[in-house]
């Protein structure tokens, strides 16, 4: 457990510097006024992973796979289904604040439990934000996210 937190927080330290570091090569800024979000770097680090290549662009079948993947690390009891509590994992990613408030907006017929299929249609609402292409950069994805604010919290992803 210790070593999986270590991590977590040098793959958040290492995004932070791709940002700034991207953020000074676009113009965009040479001096960060404020670090980036803890979503922003999430948001980062769930692309980046999705883009294995590295070419900056990912697919809609490349995000799938992506998060049939996620899946099935989140189904610990292996039943085929994720749960509220398996679902407390992807809070922090997803902007949600509870793991039914999760569960809410991604069960379909309402029986408390996530199938692969309505778990994935994540990917089909990731897409969505690049304006429904099938490939998307990370610049395109991150039109639909709104910036984070220190007064109120956002809607993200899955709303608010």
């Amino acid at each position: 457990m210790e070593r999986r937190a270590g991590s977590s927080v040098r793959t958040l330290a290492a995004a932070q510097c791709l940002i700034v570091a991207a953020a000074c090569q676009s113009g965009q800024g040479t001096t960060a006024v404020e670090p980036p979000s803890t979503d922003r770097l999430e948001f980062v680090s769930q692309f980046k992973k999705i883009d294995a290549a590295g070419k900056g662009l990912i697919t809609i079948e490349q995000a799938t796979a992506h998060y049939g993947v996620v899946f099935s690390e989140l189904d610990r009891n292996r039943d085929g289904f994720l749960d509220v509590n398996e679902l407390q994992a992807l809070l922090p990613i997803m902007g949600a604040k509870s793991g039914m408030e999760l569960m809410a907006k991604l069960d379909r017929n309402g029986d408390n439990k996530l199938t692969r299929k309505e778990f994935l249609v994540i990917t089909t609402w990731l897409f969505q934000l690049a304006g429904g292409s099938a490939t998307m950069s990370l610049q395109e994805a991150e039109k639909g996210v709104p910036p984070p604010t220190r007064e109120k919290k956002q809607s993200t992803l899955f709303g608010n």
